[in-house]
């Protein structure tokens, strides 16, 4: 997808998350805690190292959107993104973004939800300067720009999404 402003690229992660706080919000306590085969991991697990992720966006944000108002560089009239996910790759998570286990779903979510709150309260700030220039490394891209790391946001969701799916399908042919 294509984003032409920090309100699209918020806009779209809304979405994403509406989509999926909709998709586990009524899940069953069996269904929650479905474990798939091997060593994947269990729905109600799945939600829980998205909102750790996503606190991890939001530290991420504040960190390089305090580098880029130091460097005073005015927005540019069209974003740079760079490249972004694909979300089609299989990763493996760090350690310090796995899920523990045991948390419910309407806690991760309640955790989720406020991350992108903040997000959004940073707006104004986020479009006044340049965020091309400021960049955290990404475990599996590298070095990730902060526009990258707000568009991450809503692809990490759909991807871990669509996996959820996937395991409701999964217990429904079961």
């Amino acid at each position: 997808m294509s984003y032409h402003s920090i309100a699209e690229i918020l806009e779209s992660a809304s979405r994403s998350e509406a989509e999926f706080a909709g998709r586990v919000a009524d899940l069953s306590q069996a269904q929650a805690e479905h474990r798939p085969a091997g060593d994947r991991w269990t729905i109600a697990e799945i939600v829980e190292h998205v909102s750790i992720v996503n606190d991890g966006f939001l530290r991420i944000t504040h960190k390089l959107l305090k580098q880029a108002e130091a460097d005073g560089i005015p927005a540019p009239p069209g974003l740079n993104i760079g490249p972004t996910w694909s979300g089609s790759e299989r990763m493996q998570a760090p350690e310090r973004v796995r899920p523990q286990g045991g948390v419910p779903i309407a806690e991760s979510l309640a955790r989720i939800e406020r991350t992108l709150a903040g997000l959004h309260e940073l707006r104004p700030r986020l479009e006044a300067v340049d965020l091309s220039r400021v960049t955290f490394p990404h475990p599996a891209f590298g070095e990730t720009n902060l526009y990258q790391w707000l568009v991450l946001l809503g692809e990490h969701q759909d991807r871990h999404r669509r996996q959820i799916e996937a395991i409701l399908t999964e217990i429904e042919h079961s």
